[in-house]
């Protein structure tokens, strides 16, 4: 008797997850968002702010940039890539300063 070995599907890829997330006690003026050239702005965004992004596996190289204008108190801005910390900023202002801080990354497949 001779067995020949089944054939299992291929297994689909897993998507890229990007998250991005902002924390902290200051008061948002200004949240802008590009993600592959498309930019969003949001004025006075409540904390925690959160977006959450899926690339498809083989895709391509994708590029984010999240740019903050606070004051009055702190933010920390983070960006996890496949639940793994890619990168974060940090930054504290006094009421009634302008104050920025800036996110940017990139994943490839």
């Amino acid at each position: 008797m001779t067995v020949t070995p089944s054939s299992s599907p291929t297994a689909k890829a897993a998507p890229n997850v990007i998250v991005l997330e902002v924390t902290g006690t200051a008061t948002i003026s200004s949240l802008t968002l590009v993600v592959d050239g498309t930019s969003s702005e949001e004025t006075s965004a409540a904390l925690p702010w959160h977006r959450t992004f899926e690339f498809p596996a083989g895709s391509g190289s994708h590029e984010w940039k999240l740019v903050l204008r606070h004051s009055g108190g702190s933010v920390l801005a983070t960006c996890t890539a496949n639940g793994e910390l890619l990168t974060q900023t940090a930054g504290t202002s006094s009421p009634g300063s302008d104050s920025s801080a800036q996110l940017s990354g990139s994943i490839s497949p």
